[in-house]
């Protein structure tokens, strides 16, 4: 890839984009390709964050179809927080190979260090769609006794 720098210096929003989406792509097949046995879940990447020196790649991975589950407080079966940890630890293991695969693919200056985290951008939709789902059944149920009085 050719750097694009704009006029101050800075490398051109568009191709941090571009770089994060390859990147993206290259790990998700990557996973796909040798992991999944490996993982407790399925994985997904949520995003990806380059900074403009392109030296560090931030991944946002969540957890699907997780095979481990406790019960909650309320009998429920909930994910194991412990699996996430799991998974991050694998990927972080694994992360020298998927340099690999990136360097063969991308043709860059400098390679980026990969670095995992929990994506909890998911957790907090479900949170808040829960919020208001609830809110949503308590106007119903406020407005049927108000029509009832």
């Amino acid at each position: 890839m050719k750097k694009s720098k704009s006029s101050d210096g800075k490398i051109d929003s568009r191709r941090i984009s571009r770089v994060e989406q390859e990147i993206q792509s290259i790990v998700s097949l990557y996973i796909i390709q040798n992991l999944q046995a490996e993982l407790p879940g399925l994985v997904t990447i949520g995003r990806v964050r380059v900074p403009g020196d392109l030296r560090t790649a931030n991944i946002y991975v969540s957890l699907l179809n997780i095979r481990t589950v406790e019960d909650d407080s309320n009998g429920k079966k909930v994910p194991s927080g412990k699996e996430l940890e799991k998974a991050l630890k694998t990927l972080q293991a694994w992360s020298k190979d998927m340099q690999d695969a990136i360097n063969k693919k991308l043709q860059m200056k400098y390679l980026p260090k990969l670095t995992f985290f929990a994506d909890e951008s998911t957790e907090k939709i479900l949170r808040i769609e829960k919020i208001l789902s609830h809110m949503s059944t308590t106007e119903k149920v406020s407005g049927i006794a108000d029509d009832e009085n």
